[in-house]
């Protein structure tokens, strides 16, 4: 299985905060026999590169990469190379399947995790006004509002080549947006012909239900796709009780073992 990171610079363990997603998964498949490779993501490496250039895009980010570690997944000794996966996680869950169907006969399946059924701009506004409703100021909502015209924007495409980042969210490239603009996931999930995993915290905030139910009434009638939602776990699949908030990331936790145990019985199926 290849890992693929979420949104920001992340290391090979996703280290967010005192966790290390990445590093629980790769961990508790080896110990299911299921090999993992992860990397460094490309914006941890080489940050001034990349987000320096104009036209950076997912394509450089992101794709290049994944396909890269799924072709040197393929090479590495004992390994099956007719089985080899892709995880995405968060926004590169969003991706997974325009990876599957540029790396083509390279990749079995795709699992998706916390993965956004809903353009990118809609899912940092929610998370924005989520946020903001638990420590409300002056000051969030003077940025919020400010956030809700770049939103419209974004998703109206009123914008081109030439739009400066700052009047973008997070402060990303236009050609960035263009992209994520023109790229319907769900849509490109449809057309897939491979195994498809999508599972889902139910007490994530920042990939909400609200997601999981737009892939489900989407992909609900495809019998290659398998569906997971979990009560009591968060954006990394880590329990906590009652409303998630950014704090309880800071909190040492592991990815629940009834996760690993979906996604190796997914595998062994497939």
């Amino acid at each position: 299985m290849v890992l693929v990171h979420g949104s920001g610079p992340n290391d090979m363990d996703e280290t967010i905060e005192a966790n290390k997603p990445f590093k629980d998964l790769a961990y508790a498949l080896a110990k299911q026999g299921i090999g993992v490779v992860r990397y460094d993501k490309r914006t941890y490496v080489y940050p001034d590169l990349i987000y320096n250039q104009g036209n950076f895009i997912p394509e450089q980010e992101t794709i290049v990469d994944a396909i890269s570690a799924t072709r040197l997944a393929r090479k590495l000794p004992d390994a099956d190379s007719n089985r080899i996966y892709i995880a995405g996680h968060s926004f590169r869950a969003m991706l997974a399947p325009l990876i599957a169907g540029q790396a083509g006969k390279l990749v079995a399946g795709i699992i998706l995790m916390a993965g956004p059924a809903r353009p990118l701009e809609e899912l940092i506004l929610d998370q924005t006004q989520y946020l903001d409703s638990l420590i409300p100021s002056d000051k969030n909502k003077r940025r919020l509002e400010g956030l809700k015209g770049q939103v419209e924007m974004v998703n109206k495409g009123d914008f081109g080549p030439k739009t400066p980042s700052t009047q973008l969210p997070l402060g990303l490239t236009a050609s960035y947006w263009l992209f994520l603009h023109y790229y319907h996931q769900v849509e490109t999930a449809k057309k897939l012909k491979i195994p498809i995993l999508i599972l889902q915290g139910q007490r994530d905030y920042q990939v909400t239900m609200t997601d999981f139910d737009l892939w489900k009434k989407s992909l609900d009638k495809s019998k290659n796709v398998t569906f997971h939602s979990y009560p009591k776990l968060n954006h990394l699949f880590m329990e906590g009780e009652g409303k998630s908030i950014p704090a309880e990331y800071e909190t040492p936790g592991h990815v629940a073992e009834y996760v690993i145990k979906d996604i190796v019985d997914w595998i062994l199926e497939n």
